[in-house]
């Protein structure tokens, strides 16, 4: 069979089981055979059905879930995930609250095969974080984990307690010198220095994106530099993540129709040195209990930057990032707390 009369199958097949257009089945079809890892992991609240007691491994091409991860014994559940790319993801398991207060974050490797099932979940020493930290980000490869401590209880809004580095091979932890004020949605490029954040003063400024190195000693959050290109956008930038290359940032925003009816939500690719973004995804909002103003409020990209995840109610929306075209899945839990690919 040529090329060509592949791609037309492909295409009525995708009609027939979708009931898409012919245009958009054509232009979905030929996206769907990833030679990248195809592997991502979601947590979900729990007791929603087997996949709201652990975390969910998950095929990215069909959206079936592959294996399913209990969280152990001294974890109680996991509260976040990362993935430093080649199967290799870790997870945050937090432990029972003390009168003391927070009882100790424990991480986890968890490698998962070719097949989508999970090799191994090995725990990693204790110490490695602060006590009550929930959120970790890997760098590519996994050698370095970069968290982030948060005070929810503060006053006026969420505050960062303690936020840093942490070198697996010799376990040292290395905080960074925060100014007063919320870090959040930090993102590797590939290089493993190049990071993206959002922070948030405690002023009543508004929160920015910055973009820094992440070698700068221990000062790279106030060595960061503002993202302007992600400045005067007409909603707030939500779920930023920073391209495998370090050349874009990919965020959601909602903007209004013109026209009036439902507003759009828009998963945008911005240029962090300037220029006019373009538009990767888009999806009118439609009513939902979950959030009433967008309509996915998480995403990821895997580990060669070709794709994206977004996951909405329901659904999961895979986007290959050079063409745009997208592919739906479905996602039968709702929607996940956190997800990595």
């Amino acid at each position: 069979m040529t090329d060509k009369r592949a791609v037309k199958k492909a295409v009525r097949a995708r009609m027939a089981a979708t009931g898409k257009p012919y245009s958009v089945a054509r232009r979905s079809a030929g996206h769907d055979v990833m030679t990248d890892q195809p592997y991502f992991v979601a947590l979900i609240s729990g007791g929603l059905g087997t996949a709201g007691h652990g975390a969910s491994i998950r095929d990215a091409r069909t959206g079936a879930v592959t294996d399913m991860v209990k969280a152990p014994p001294d974890a109680v559940h996991f509260t976040a995930v990362t993935s430093a790319g080649g199967g290799l993801f870790f997870l945050t398991g937090q432990g029972i609250f003390q009168s003391a207060g927070p009882g100790p974050a424990r991480v986890y490797r968890l490698q998962v095969d070719d097949t989508g099932r999970a090799a191994e979940l090995t725990p990693l020493p204790e110490g490695l974080l602060p006590p009550g930290c929930r959120h970790v980000i890997a760098c590519p490869g996994g050698s370095v984990l970069a968290y982030i401590t948060t005070d929810f209880r503060a006053p006026a809004r969420p505050r960062t307690v303690e936020a840093g580095l942490v070198d697996l091979a010799s376990g040292k932890r290395r905080p960074a010198r925060l100014p007063a004020g919320g870090l959040s949605e930090l993102s590797w490029a590939a290089d493993r220095r190049t990071a993206a954040f959002v922070w948030q003063p405690e002023s009543d400024e508004q929160p920015a994106m910055y973009v820094t190195d992440t070698s700068a000693a221990d000062n790279w959050v106030g060595a960061g530099q503002p993202a302007e290109a992600t400045r005067g956008l007409p909603d707030q930038l939500i779920e930023p993540v920073i391209s495998a290359d370090g050349g874009e940032i990919y965020g959601t925003v909602a903007q209004p129709d013109p026209r009036g009816g439902p507003h759009w939500n828009r998963m945008l690719a911005i240029p962090v040195r300037g220029g006019q973004p373009r538009v990767l995804f888009q999806l009118r909002y439609r009513t939902d209990s979950h959030n009433l103003h967008y309509m996915w409020t998480t995403a990821c990209r895997n580990a060669t930057g070709r794709y994206l995840l977004a996951f909405a109610t329901g659904y999961i929306y895979r986007i290959e990032i050079p063409t745009a075209a997208f592919t739906q899945l479905p996602f039968p839990e709702g929607r996940p707390h956190a997800a990595a690919w």
